[in-house]
Order: structure tokens, then C-alpha cells, then sequence
């Protein structure tokens, strides 16, 4: 199977693969000047920094929002985030509000918030290559997000995976490290309303192992010229808009020039009758931390300098991704070929533009067109080598191509640039299983359970693991590790079962293949294991009975079908010798 970012319906199935450091740097809180204003002593980034009283001669912003996902258990919340965004965008672009220039405000809602986009975004060609050192960035996110096992925080992209979460999802220190790398300002504002997201407690990689439920400002790194704001305490959810909505309604006072200290305290102010009104339990507390030196910082000030205008070659950038979100809209419709016609534009627009090759890449291997996919995902490459998905993908498509040692060393490449991907540590592992490695099998699945503990398809790759390592004990506990997990789960019953078997537990064994086949009384495996297992304690007649089961349900091409029917034959006479006896 192909992976490819989850963009569009038609690759749901597939995987993005990211890597998403973890972990934070606890500062260390000053007394408050302004009441209800979280201040910190925080060391400089860059100890030479200009104090931040220069004008500002350019403001640049990006604008998040999303409220619908490609998993839909992310959505139900009764926050809009994307009509948030949409209302902080107004006010920014608003000639009495913001007044930035509204080609400097990029506005990312819904669908156009994947991963990738919000990383770009932040990057080059955007803010990355277009705001200077004496430039305002602001960023605006408003998401669904949630604290994972690993103790960080992470916001939810649209096409995040809950289940490949530290690939999929944005945690706030690889927000930070990313701004902090490649955003040349040195004053940077970041606004975060993140909706805590009960699916986070649903599957693997997201359980709820946590003391809070918001971001906790006090462990983000920062520098001299960086503000935060944060729709709630670390201890309290984000359960309504009230923060940005109070925010924009501070920020248009005096014309738009009312100074950020003095707005954000009106709003903090608001936001705590209004959420107490809903609920004592849902009241919240906006947090504010910020290291700013120099003149007090009004957001709607007008740039000194003349706004500059967008470099050609950002504007064909724009002009490619025009081109490639309509390519993911048409696969979504279910339109290959105007698909295929919109990545073709992005890319003629663009021909180094990764995500439109890669696509592309992945449209071709959905055609069968492996050459020409082959292609498109080295081009990929050449463009953006630390892709970890772009590798993988290669590497499925090399195998296709008859080339396993390069799809070996393609694959390789994508666990050495994202050790943390589920999806290329279950393939890597399969992959050592197939050429007869089953202890770095082990190791592989064993680092992925850690990260993903309620994940029960990985405790039965690794149950598998371990039976081929001949290691039944650990085998069996993984099994029934799965189970427990997903006690519904007729693959992970019958893994429990061979298991069992191995260890010796027959009787035991026929009760997991029972209780499997009651699960899923129309797959054949699990007929034809629960056959095998009675003939092996002498249970001919429910043998045969399960044989015969598996015969009417297995595919006519299954190579067990023929030896079966020659095994039902037997089975039928040794029953029918016994009986005359």
C-alpha cells in the first residue's frame, strides 16, 4: 500500500510521515508587572538581539483554523475553529482593526491546514523568505489539540492521524524550533486557542497520561521579542472561541491601537465571565508570556515602510499551490484525471514543488503506472531529501519495480530520517521478518509499542515477532496484550490463539479460534485454524465441519484450497473408517 499524505478521501488508507521532535525547556517565572499577565525571565536566544523599540517596517501573519478533519472522531466540537480564524483574519486585514496588507496574511482553513501547508507556512517561501529582522509576525492557531504520552503538547493538522500521532501532528516545540529557525523577525507574536480534543483519549499514541490539558506556556522555549497567548491555564480545557472572539473585540478598541498588554487583560477578563457563565468547570483563564523589551506593541501601528511587494518567485509558489490544493479537492471528488491535470499545472508552475511530485507520484501508483510514479517520487526527493514519506512511498514503489535492495536502503532512509513513524517502523519490521531477522523485528516493534502502547495491531506484529525470534512466552503476553486492547477483535483473537497453541495450550486455543470465528464468522482464516486445531486433539467431525466452512468462503485462487479439499477428502474416510469400527 502507497502512502501518501491523508489529503484527500481517496488516501485515507495511507500514511504521512513526519518527524515531530518532543520534549521542553522549563523557564523560570518572574513576578507579574501587569495583574492576571504571566511574565518570564527567559535566556536570549541571541544575546545580541536589537532591543524591539525599532519601528516596524513590514507585518507579516498566518492564519490557521480547523474544524474539520480528515478523522472524523477529531470533529463534534461545538467550537468553530475555522470561523475563529476566519474572524481574527478579518480583524488583521482590516484598515481600523490590524491594517496588515491583506497579501501579507496568509489564511489556512479547514482542508488547507494540513501538516505540510502549516510547516511551508512557516518556512520558506513564506515567512521564512519574506519577513525581516524588523518585521511583526503574528501567528494565529486555532485547532483541536492534546497532550500525549511522550509529556508534550501537540496541535492537530487537518490530515493528522491520531494513530501516527508524533508524524502527523504538530507539537508545540517543533512549532517553536521551526519559527525560531527560519523566521528572520525578531518579534514574533503566536496566538494558540487549542480545543482539547477528547479523541486524543481514544487510540494509541494519544493516551491520557497527563496532568493538564491546555499547553503550558511555562515549558516552551522563547526568546528576547516573543509573545504567546493562550486560550486557557495548563490545568484547564479550551471548551469555546470565547478567547479569540474577546481578543478581536479588545484589539478593535481605539481604532485598532490599543496596546496588546491592555487588550489581552480585557479579554483574559471576559473570557473568564463568559466560560464561568457556561460552567464554573468550563471557566478559563488566558495565559500570556512574553520576554518584550523596548515600546509597548499595538498590533494595529502601521508599518513605517511601504508594503513591499510579493517576490515573483513566492507568487509562483502561490500560484503552484493554487494549482495542487485543487489537484487534492478533484481526488477527494474522485477525479483522477482533473487531478492529474492540476498537479501537472502546479508542477509546470513549480517543477521543484515536493508535495505536487509526490502526489502525483501517489496517483500514478494508485493507477498502476510504477515507472512513472518511480519518477515523480525522485524528483520528490531531490526536492525535499528529509522527507521521511517521500522514501517510504519510493521504497514501495522500488519493490513493485522488482528493485528490494534499493527499496530496502529507500526504506532504511525514512526510519533513519523518522524513527517515530508507525508505519515505517511496522513496514521496516515486517520487512527483517520476511529476510530472516527476527530480533531487529523485535526491537523495531518493541520501540513502536512504547510509543503507541494501545495500538493492538503493533502487540500482535510483535507477538509474531517474537514467536519467529522463539520466544513464546513474550509471544503470548503481547498476544493477549492485543486482546485486551481490542477484546473485540477477531485478528487479534486468532493471534492469541496460534500463541496458545504454540505454547502448548490446545484447549485454550480452540476457545480464542471459537470466539474469532463468532467475531467474524465470514473470514476463512479463522475457519481453517479452528479446523486445524480440532484435528489436532482428534475432533475429526468439527474438523471436517470448519474445513468445509473455509473451502465456501476462501477466494478460488487460495493455495490452501486445493490441499484442503484433498485433506477434506481423507479426513471424510478416516471419519467413516472410525465409524465403522
Amino acid at each position: 500500500m502507497i502512502m501518501t499524505k491523508p489529503i484527500a478521501s481517496l488516501f485515507s488508507v495511507l500514511a504521512l510521515v513526519l518527524n515531530i521532535p518532543a520534549g521542553f525547556c522549563a523557564d523560570q517565572i518572574a513576578p507579574s508587572p501587569v495583574p492576571g499577565v504571566e511574565f518570564t525571565q527567559i535566556q536570549d536566544l541571541n544575546p545580541n538581539a536589537k532591543p524591539t523599540n525599532k519601528p516596524i517596517k513590514q507585518k507579516w501573519a498566518v492564519v490557521i483554523g480547523a474544524s474539520k478533519f480528515k478523522e472524523k472522531r477529531l470533529e463534534g466540537s461545538e467550537v468553530s475553529m475555522d470561523k475563529a480564524a476566519q474572524q481574527f483574519y478579518d480583524y488583521l486585514v482590516d484598515p481600523h482593526g490590524g491594517r496588515f496588507q491583506p497579501d501579507h496574511v496568509k489564511l489556512l482553513l479547514n482542508a488547507s491546514a494540513t501538516r505540510q501547508n502549516i510547516v511551508s507556512s512557516l518556512t520558506s517561501p513564506w515567512l521564512g523568505s519574506l519577513a525581516g529582522p524588523d518585521d511583526l509576525v503574528l501567528v494565529f492557531i486555532a485547532t483541536n489539540g492534546f497532550p500525549t504520552t511522550d509529556g508534550s503538547t501537540y496541535l492537530c493538522a487537518y490530515d493528522c492521524a491520531i494513530d501516527n500521532v508524533y508524524s502527523t501532528c504538530i507539537s508545540m516545540q517543533t512549532l517553536m524550533d521551526t519559527l525560531k529557525k527560519d523566521v528572520k523577525s525578531e518579534r514574533i507574536m503566536l496566538v494558540l486557542q487549542s480545543c482539547y480534543s477528547g479523541a486524543a483519549e481514544l487510540t494509541a499514541g494519544a493516551k491520557a497520561l497527563f496532568s493538564g490539558f491546555n499547553i503550558n506556556l511555562d515549558k516552551v522555549a522563547l526568546g528576547k521579542g516573543y509573545v504567546i497567548l493562550s486560550s486557557s491555564r495548563p490545568d484547564q480545557m479550551t471548551w469555546s472561541d470565547a478567547f479569540s472572539r474577546n481578543l478581536v473585540k479588545a484589539l478593535r478598541q481605539q481604532d485598532g491601537l490599543i496596546p496588546l498588554k491592555e487588550a489581552f487583560e480585557l479579554a483574559k477578563k471576559q473570557t473568564e465571565i463568559d466560560t464561568s457563565i457556561i460552567s464554573p468547570n468550563k471557566r478559563q483563564s488566558p495565559v500570556m508570556k512574553t520576554d518584550w523589551t523596548g515600546n509597548e506593541l499595538v498590533l494595529g501601528t502601521p508599518s513605517v515602510e511601504k508594503v513591499s511587494e510579493i517576490p515573483d518567485n513566492v507568487r509562483n509558489f502561490l500560484s503552484a499551490e493554487a494549482y495542487y490544493l485543487n489537484g487534492t479537492n478533484k481526488i477527494t471528488a474522485g477525479d483522477m484525471d482533473g487531478a492529474a491535470k492540476e498537479y501537472q499545472a502546479a508542477i509546470s508552475v513549480d517543477p521543484n514543488y515536493a508535495d505536487a511530485l509526490a502526489d502525483f507520484g501517489a496517483l500514478k501508483s494508485i493507477q498502476g503506472d510504477w515507472q512513472a510514479a518511480a519518477d515523480l517520487y525522485r524528483r520528490a526527493i531531490t526536492a525535499r531529501p528529509s522527507d521521511s514519506l517521500f522514501h517510504a512511498n519510493y521504497a514501495r514503489v522500488l519493490e513493485k519495480l522488482g528493485q528490494p535492495d534499493l527499496s530496502r536502503k529507500e526504506l532504511e532512509q525514512s526510519y533513519l530520517l523518522n524513527p517515530r513513524d508507525r508505519v515505517v517502523l511496522q513496514a521496516l519490521a515486517s520487512k527483517c521478518l520476511q529476510e530472516g531477522d527476527p530480533e531487529r523485528a523485535v526491537k523495531l516493534l518493541q520501540g513502536a509499542v512504547q510509543l503507541f502502547p494501545t495500538n493492538e495491531t503493533l502487540h500482535e506484529r510483535l507477538s509474531y515477532a517474537f514467536v519467529k525470534a522463539g520466544d513464546i512466552d513474550n509471544a503470548l503476553a503481547q498476544a493477549k496484550e492485543a486482546v485486551s486492547i481490542a477484546p473485540s477483535s477477531a485478528s487479534a483473537k486468532m493471534n492469541l490463539g496460534s500463541s496458545l497453541l504454540m505454547s502448548g495450550d490446545k484447549k485454550s486455543a480452540i476457545d480464542a479460534y471459537k470466539q474469532a470465528v463468532s467475531m467474524a464468522p465470514t473470514n476463512p482464516d479463522a475457519h481453517f485454524l479452528l479446523s486445524n486445531t480440532f484435528e489436532s486433539v482428534g475432533d475429526k467431525k468439527s474438523a471436517i465441519g470448519e474445513l468445509n466452512k473455509f473451502l465456501e468462503l476462501c477466494p478460488t485462487n487460495d493455495p490452501r484450497a486445493a490441499k484442503a479439499r484433498a485433506h477434506l477428502e481423507d479426513l471424510g474416510s478416516a471419519t467413516e473408517t472410525s465409524t465403522s469400527r
